[in-house]
């Protein structure tokens, strides 16, 4: 899996998941405007992280939430996707879809 910034190989994913106790890590792609994958590797986000993200979500502040989770999760890949322009933008507005809910209710009795 060769990046720009250098090569991510299988070891390197499975010593992030030790070390940060997880069995999975979100892989971060964007293609270029000639269709070239950009590939970046996220851990998943901590409470901290969810909370603050969540607060600037709900304040309608899509991009700033998915580019503080970017930069707080960001565990190697491709430099460009932390970097201004339409990549880095696109890389913010995927991360900020790595929270997740699960179904629920609630109801009075």
């Amino acid at each position: 899996m060769e990046t720009k910034e250098g090569n991510i190989t299988i070891e390197q994913i499975t010593e992030w998941k030790k070390k940060f106790k997880t069995d999975k890590l979100h892989k971060l792609t964007v293609k270029d405007k000639d269709g070239n994958p950009i590939v970046g590797y996220l851990k998943p986000p901590g409470r901290e992280i969810k909370a603050t993200a969540l607060s600037m979500y709900s304040q309608n502040k899509i991009l700033e939430c998915g580019e503080f989770i970017r930069d707080n999760c960001w565990l190697g890949g491709d430099e460009r996707l932390k970097m201004s322009g339409d990549i880095a933008d696109t890389a913010a507005i995927q991360a900020s879809g790595i929270i997740k809910f699960l179904e629920a209710e609630l109801g009075e009795v």
